[in-house]
């Protein structure tokens, strides 16, 4: 299923960068591009979580309402109350959480296979001669020319192959996103060279950027909900994401590390923006006057069909 989406995001990743020949500028487009195609989902998103700050003071008076009762029958009552009062505001939690992130992973899945295996997905190199060249190394790409050299038989069956990944230019700013970051690096840091060194930087900035948005989606939650019960769960995730960042980045080509900074930034000021935008006191104060308007055009209607009735 996955190499589906894998095949997918490849064919459009490829036209990408058949026009741009860029493979930085392209990733960032690629990113870019698909963020915002998922941005609806966010939205839905924060308009939940300003549903969910709006009930907070009738979901407390659920609570203290059945505290003098026995835990299993407060537990159930709590429960069949807090299910009416989401039934009476046509709120779905699964629907606020669950399902946005449903829709949004078989594009983050499109997007991982491709920025991972770009020879093989966005290049089509055949199997067989990926499986010969990472027998030999990992790192293939920045050496493709001094490993065509220890599998000379399979490399004569694909010319045509190898001088498509000898064209592909992996480099952005000077950093080759074909390699992959050495966490021996830092054990040889003096005697390392100016590349090996550099390539620290993507590790580096995904985890300061993973742990920036990671620290603002928490700030943003915990203004908007004080009273937030599992404070101590989303302290642990806010610690968890980044430091997987951290990890990954070293076991993959450092194209891989540049999606997740970017990515990373785009969902930062997307939080900003979005917080801004959808801020809840102002998206709950545009829900009463919408409720309001719909009560009184409601209201009115009825009016008129009782005079109607009454004429006839």
């Amino acid at each position: 299923m996955f190499a589906f989406f894998y095949s997918i995001f490849g064919f459009l990743f490829r036209i990408l960068y058949s026009f741009i020949n860029n493979y930085g500028l392209a990733l960032l487009i690629f990113t870019l591009f698909f963020r915002l195609i998922i941005m609806p989902t966010n939205i839905k998103q924060q308009k939940s979580s300003a549903t969910q700050v709006r009930m907070q003071p009738k979901l407390k008076r659920i609570r203290e309402k059945y505290q003098d009762y026995t835990p299993q029958e407060r537990n159930q009552k709590i429960q069949e109350e807090t299910n009416e009062l989401y039934q009476r505001e046509g709120y779905n939690a699964m629907a606020g959480s669950c399902m946005p992130l449903l829709f949004q992973l078989p594009i983050l899945w499109g997007l991982y296979g491709v920025v991972r295996e770009p020879l093989k997905y966005v290049l089509q190199i055949p199997s067989d001669l990926l499986t010969a060249l990472t027998n030999v190394e990992t790192a293939l790409i920045s050496n493709i020319d001094k490993l065509v050299v220890k599998i000379p038989e399979t490399a004569a069956k694909y010319p045509a192959e190898i001088q498509k990944i000898r064209d592909f230019d992996f480099t952005v700013f000077g950093i080759d996103l074909g390699a992959v970051p050495d966490f021996a690096t830092l054990k040889s840091f003096g005697s390392a060279s100016t590349q090996a060194k550099i390539l620290l930087l993507i590790p580096l900035l995904s985890f300061l950027t993973s742990m920036m948005t990671s620290v603002l989606t928490q700030l943003r939650q915990k203004k908007n909900n004080p009273n937030m019960e599992n404070a101590q769960m989303m302290g642990c995730m806010m610690l968890t994401m980044p430091l997987m960042s951290l990890w990954f980045t070293f076991q993959f080509p450092a194209g891989m590390g540049m999606y997740w900074i970017l990515s990373n930034l785009f969902a930062f000021f997307q939080t900003l923006l979005l917080g801004h935008i959808y801020a809840p006191r102002k998206t709950i104060a545009r829900m009463m006057v919408d409720e309001t308007i719909y009560r009184r055009s409601y209201e009115q209607t009825k009016k008129q069909i009782a005079e109607t009735a009454a004429n006839d």
